[in-house]
């Protein structure tokens, strides 16, 4: 098989296998999968071995998405206060657009596997987040009195949940209202002056 047939087919399988795991709530047979991606199901377990396999390819594609926003750089100087802000308003923007969020921020469960690899990805996020509070400490942005790790990890389980929650909602709040009473929680929990009205 030519590098360019290889390349659209486990593409085809991979993109069928996103369409049928939203469509059906996450749960899906490798059969399904290779049938809408129009080749046979012995391919599919070739390029990815498993159902846990294609899972997690899922999963991994996904919070490649959700760090190239939540980590994207900004302009050097920007205030921490600014910076995070804007981070986070985008970071809510994504999940409220992807139609995998919803899938994703739920509970998947299921093999140990997918499971290794979700949790290994909320734990990078974690680590990043404690960086990022360290630094601003360094910089006198944020009391030095605030533990970095219990700081982050109460940040990002509560921001996990919360839009978990919201995306459930059969009407959702506008993601710039959503992330403002987001921030103003966050900024509470840092031990920060309440943001103004117009932050």
């Amino acid at each position: 098989m030519a590098a360019k047939d290889h390349r659209d087919s486990k593409s085809a399988i991979f993109h069928a296998a996103q369409t049928v795991f939203v469509e059906n709530d996450g749960a899906f047979e490798m059969n399904h999968v290779a049938q809408r991606a129009g080749v046979s199901v012995g391919l599919a377990y070739h390029y990815f071995g498993s159902k846990a396999g294609l899972v997690s390819a899922i999963i991994a594609e996904f919070y490649d998405r959700y760090d190239a926003v939540a980590n994207q750089l900004f302009p050097k100087g920007m205030p921490w206060r600014e910076r995070e802000h804007l981070r986070l308003l985008h970071t809510v923007e994504f999940l409220f657009q992807d139609p995998m969020a919803p899938l994703m921020l739920g509970r998947l469960g299921g093999d140990a596997k997918v499971m290794g690899v979700e949790a290994a990805r909320r734990e990078a996020i974690i680590e990043l987040a404690v960086v990022n509070i360290s630094k601003a400490q360094d910089r006198g942005e944020i009391p030095l009195h605030i533990d970095p790790a219990i700081a982050a990890a109460v940040i990002n389980g509560g921001f996990r949940e919360a839009v978990a929650m919201v995306l459930r909602e059969p009407e959702r709040i506008e993601p710039a209202q959503f992330a403002d009473q987001l921030w103003r929680l966050i900024v509470g929990a840092l031990g920060l002056p309440a943001p103004h009205s117009a932050e």
